[in-house]
């Protein structure tokens, strides 16, 4: 052993050059019958190294190498695991309670979501309902016109000023959508503009209810004054045509059943539109002849109204 204290020894540039001969050679002495220094610093260096290798070793511990190897080969099997993608134990017990939460998110996502989207789709029926009634404004403002100010009107209308027979007029057979129908035969409406698109999936519920005269008056839209002309289709009517299939019960003030009876659109003289939460204008209510005071109590045959009365019909 050489002192902490005291330099290594080391060769010199001539005995490393002479030993790197030496192993390039295969440790063998080549005979240089010049006998140069270099030959000479060879020999030397190979004669040291056979000394070593007579040098007495002790065999090593067996103890030793098998810890070695235990050690080595349990990093590899380390290595080995953490290059594998493992399953966790726990997943199977794991499975019914992540879907119980999946399907709780779902239900929560449903139970906020849904009505939202019906309200959503409410909303837009309401609007396009509104826009139908605009355009079906136009129409009737352009027949108007067109006629010296009359409002559209089939040759039935005439029997409303008569007194009717009510065995052969009455509800079921009378048909005062007719007037609005005169629009679409002769070029002034769509079949889409006189109907609210809500009706497109109710058996029964025709176009939108439309002005019913009122007796001893012009039926003109420039002698009415500011007043509901159209409107969602009549509820009352609607339950007397078709009876317990039309799932409407009796009212004293009844909704139309376009919008779920949250309320209707109405169209006015002035051709604005007014969304009405309840069928009342001024104490008058629009689907119900004055003096009638709910659904049931309605008249059977149909007859132009009296005094300024507001009823639509169809």
């Amino acid at each position: 052993m050489i002192p902490n204290n005291e330099p290594h020894a080391s060769l010199s540039a001539e005995d490393q050059r002479a030993v790197d001969a030496l192993l390039e050679a295969g440790l063998v002495d080549q005979i240089d019958t010049n006998e140069s220094a270099e030959s000479k610093r060879k020999s030397a260096a190979l004669r040291l190294l056979k000394k070593l290798e007579s040098y007495p070793v002790e065999q090593p511990d067996t103890l030793l190498v098998d810890s070695t190897l235990a050690r080595i080969a349990r990093e590899e099997r380390a290595i080995r695991a953490r290059m594998e993608i493992h399953t966790p134990s726990w997943t199977k017990r794991t499975q019914w309670a992540d879907f119980g939460a999946v399907a709780a998110v779902a239900l929560i996502a449903i139970g906020v979501g849904w009505p939202i989207a019906q309200r959503m789709r409410s909303a837009a029926l309401e609007q396009n309902c509104a826009n139908n009634l605009r355009t079906l404004g136009a129409s009737i403002a352009a027949y108007s016109g067109d006629h010296r100010g009359n409002l559209p009107a089939t040759a039935s209308l005439g029997g409303l000023f008569e007194s009717p027979d009510t065995s052969k007029m009455d509800w079921n057979n009378y048909d005062h959508s007719g007037h609005l129908l005169l629009l679409e035969r002769n070029g002034y409406a769509k079949h889409d503009s006189i109907h609210c698109p809500a009706c497109a999936t109710r058996p029964g519920c025709g176009t939108f209810a439309f002005r019913m005269p009122v007796a001893n008056t012009p039926f003109k839209l420039n002698a009415m004054g500011r007043t509901p002309l159209a409107a969602d289709a009549n509820p009352v009517i609607l339950r007397i045509r078709m009876g317990h299939k039309a799932n409407i019960p009796p009212s004293t003030s009844p909704c139309s059943m376009n919008h779920q009876q949250r309320g209707q659109n109405v169209l006015f003289t002035d051709l604005s539109i007014v969304w009405l939460p309840r069928p009342h204008i001024n104490g008058d209510n629009i689907y119900l002849p004055n003096g009638v005071k709910d659904s049931e109590s309605i008249p059977l045959a149909p007859q132009a109204t009296l005094n300024n009365d507001i009823f639509l019909a169809q």
